[in-house]
């Protein structure tokens, strides 16, 4: 989120001042704010807003520097903006985006004034400019401590998670699930967790049994493309070349001997999303992933793979990154990003080294210390800390190189991923809700807890 924008999301959880007219005409009563979640999908949720022709309306909220971000941002092709009832922005440049129905999306511009002003209605809750001065300010040595310890807590928090989670599952089964929602990426996180939970660890596991790699891979890809609709007979539109026929020809083979099993409970392909992913980020290209996955840890189990390598205390971190990383370059989905749909660069690894590493931070390493506290494992958690501590960061985001740059925190205090853990903490709790004031890195004394 740009500075612009979180300053808008600002303005709205303040109470946007003086009478609100949307670009139609109609004037506008904000009845509730709503929340600000953070993370993807709209900037606030739940809000209630009432309009003077009688219309009450309750959904979400969108801000936007300009109305175009909004197709820039492929939202239009992304079904988590479908209860979106306003849209945001600081400059018209575009028609309004459509909801569901085919209608307008009411449109509300606002201008921000100089958050420097006394009196301004940001000031008292947010000075961004503020913020990045005193951040500015700081000895580098203090800053890089201060974010080694937010990103101690996000990993902290992130392992709470997963402990909590093993009140209800078995760890075999988190830990596919985990595996599964870091495939899914930011997109489709929430379908891949479903999948997950339709094709359990355990049954896909007795299905594909002890059969050669060839015929297992077969098994569960198709079984995992059937449940989660994607096949070419589940989708209404699919180019198939002879390539591609040979290839799903077997799949929808297999899935035909499956199919009852999961036919009153699977996915669709509308619950996934193509539009504004890279296609070698595709889902179906993960699932391939998840696939092959599958195979290579079923006999000794997933969970016991993640375990059994952190617990040998590597502090490079490359043993870890091989647990995920997947480049079959005869498979079929090294050259294809969807059925019928080759990749446009060429030939690319289904899972690379870089986000093999993503999936040890968000994965393996809260995993392993859920299982320490469970267990009472020290051993296994110093293990697990000591990784972390030492492990670089698994490549430059987007969303943190952006934020380093707008709050001067030079490249060279952020080349662990403990210190991009970090940033991106401050970016998810405090940033992105626009909660300048309980801001660690904004305030004159910072005191973590």
């Amino acid at each position: 989120m740009e500075a612009s924008e979180r300053r808008l999301v600002a303005a709205w959880q303040r109470g946007l001042s003086g009478p609100l007219q949307t670009t139609d005409g109609r004037m506008l009563h904000i009845v509730y704010r709503g929340h600000c979640p953070g993370g993807a999908g709209p900037d606030i949720r739940a809000a209630l807003i009432a309009f003077d022709d009688g219309i009450l309306l309750e959904g979400d909220v969108e801000f936007h520097r300009r109305t175009s971000d909004w197709f820039n941002h492929s939202h239009h092709h992304d079904p988590h903006y479908q209860s979106v009832i306003l849209h945001v922005v600081l400059q018209i440049d575009a028609d309004p985006p459509l909801d569901r129905t085919g209608r307008p999306i009411p449109t509300l511009v606002v201008s921000l004034p100089d958050p420097t002003e006394p009196g301004d209605a940001l000031s008292e809750t947010l000075l961004v400019e503020e913020c990045h001065r005193r951040v500015r300010a700081r000895p580098a040595e203090t800053l890089g401590e201060l974010l080694d310890r937010l990103g101690d807590r996000r990993l902290v928090e992130h392992a709470a998670r997963f402990e909590a989670e093993l009140t209800r599952l078995p760890p075999e089964q988190l830990a596919y699930q985990a595996v599964f929602d870091a495939l899914g990426f930011s997109r489709n996180r929430s379908s891949f967790v479903h999948l997950a939970e339709m094709v359990p660890w355990s049954r896909l596991v007795s299905l594909v049994g002890r059969r050669s790699r060839e015929d297992a891979l077969l098994i569960a890809q198709a079984i995992l493309f059937g449940v989660a609709g994607l096949l070419p007979s589940q989708r209404s539109e699919s180019t198939i070349d002879w390539e591609t026929s040979s290839e799903t020809s077997e799949l929808e083979s297999i899935w035909a001997l499956y199919r009852h099993e999961w036919e009153a409970n699977r996915l669709q392909a509308a619950d996934w999303i193509f539009g504004g992913v890279r296609p070698a980020n595709y889902p179906t290209r993960r699932i391939a992933t998840a696939a092959w996955l599958i195979i290579r840890y079923r006999s000794d189990g997933l969970d016991q793979a993640l375990l059994t390598t952190v617990a040998k205390g590597v502090v490079r971190g490359r043993d870890l990154t091989d647990l995920f990383l997947v480049d079959e370059p005869i498979d079929y989905w090294s050259t294809h990003a969807d059925f019928g749909r080759p990749l446009p660069n060429g030939p690319t690894a289904l899972l690379g080294r870089e986000r093999a590493r993503d999936a040890v931070i968000n994965v393996v390493l809260p995993f392993a210390l859920a299982i320490a506290a469970q267990r009472a494992d020290r051993a296994l958690a110093d293990a697990a800390w000591e990784t972390y501590r030492a492990y670089p960061r698994p490549t430059v985001y987007l969303a943190t190189r952006v934020l380093a740059r707008e709050i001067g925190v030079a490249d060279h205090l952020v080349r662990s991923a403990r210190r991009q853990q970090g940033l991106l903490y401050l970016l998810r709790r405090h940033c992105e809700r626009a909660a300048c004031l309980s801001c660690p890195l904004g305030s004159e004394e910072p005191v973590l807890a």
